[in-house]
């Protein structure tokens, strides 16, 4: 008994099996005959395109970034508190604009010390000169020793070392003195703040960041085989991805030194002066290298399968024929250029 109703649900379970394969074979559904699309007749002269080669300029792209040719680093050369720093992040700055303040009272004092000492050697030089000439003239007249006009004449030597030392040391107190006013040796922007008042300024640490954006350029990273032809002054065109902007440019410099890793040669090419254009950001060095044959085609004679792409090519019996094609970029006329898959001269149904 059960072996009968093992197979009974054995053979069941075929049957149903059976009958949802033959099902989802579309034996259920209504057949259509097989037939031929006429394609000729979607074939006229007002739909043909021709396909054509243009020669366009081959161009070689070196990514780089744009820097300031003129960027300085202020920073102070004594040990002092800061009093004030007159600019900020983006202001503007003209040559001569004192940007930093120092506490400079020990340094004021100083020079008058130094002043002091200058006083006290002239008056002693003085002195020393009017005792030497006497000396001098009573040794003529063989009047006092040989011993006592030397220690006279030595001691008149001595007293002008001093006068000098006297005048470098107040020299070197006002040197330090300047240095408590920095000045901005450019016209330009101030990038960075560093510090604030209150701050102690230390020698050699930065207190502001200027440069100026009149003198821009394009440091890129060229291929050691294509820098080989590039010259200083040759014209070339820089294109910022930011603003989308492609701008004339001249060659300023080429590094004379190659690095081994990447195998490229830095080259800086100078930008005009533009509003639109910051140290730091993203640019492409545009380099002709000669001329290339390319095929463009509209953008809605092509026809997209999942990532493939083909059009329709009227080939030499006048009837219509599948072409899978590799695209490439979209140009501003709404054509795209095809890498491969067509030649000049064949002609594809155009919309």
């Amino acid at each position: 008994m059960k072996t009968s109703l093992k197979i009974t649900l054995i053979v069941t379970a075929s049957i149903l099996i059976t009958v949802i394969v033959t099902w989802l074979a579309g034996a259920f559904n209504e057949k259509i005959s097989p037939s031929k699309i006429d394609l000729q007749a979607e074939i006229t002269i007002n739909n043909q395109y021709t396909i054509t080669s243009l020669t366009e300029d081959n161009i070689e792209t070196a990514t780089g970034t744009i820097q300031a040719r003129d960027e300085t680093s202020i920073s102070s050369r004594i040990l002092a508190n800061i009093q004030s720093i007159n600019f900020r992040a983006g202001d503007s700055i003209s040559q001569g604009d004192l940007l930093v303040e120092l506490d400079n009272r020990e340094f004021r004092a100083r020079v008058e010390q130094a002043n002091q000492t200058i006083a006290s050697a002239a008056a002693n030089l003085e002195e020393t000169q009017a005792e030497y000439e006497r000396i001098n003239t009573l040794y003529g007249r063989q009047v006092v020793s040989r011993s006592e006009f030397d220690r006279v004449q030595a001691t008149l030597k001595s007293r002008q070392a001093e006068y000098e030392r006297a005048q470098q040391l107040a020299e070197e107190a006002q040197t330090a003195l300047s240095f408590s006013t920095i000045y901005s040796p450019i016209d330009g922007n101030v990038i960075e703040r560093y510090a604030e008042p209150g701050d102690t300024a230390t020698p050699g640490m930065p207190l502001l960041k200027i440069y100026n954006p009149a003198l821009m350029r394009l440091d890129a990273q060229v291929r050691e085989s294509l820098a080989a032809d590039l010259k200083i002054g040759d014209k070339l065109e820089i294109h910022i991805d930011a603003v989308d902007k492609t701008y004339p440019a001249i060659i300023d410099e080429i590094v004379p030194s190659a690095d081994p890793g990447s195998r490229s040669m830095t080259v800086r090419a100078l930008l005009p002066m533009n509003e639109l254009l910051y140290p730091g950001m993203f640019g492409r060095l545009l380099i002709t290298t000669g001329t290339v044959e390319k095929i463009y085609i509209p953008a809605d004679t092509i026809s997209r399968m999942g990532q493939l792409e083909f059009v329709q090519v009227i080939n030499d019996n006048n009837q219509l024929s599948r072409r899978y094609i590799r695209t490439g970029s979209m140009d501003s006329d709404n054509r795209v250029e095809v890498l491969s898959g067509l030649q000049p001269g064949e002609k594809i149904i155009a919309p």
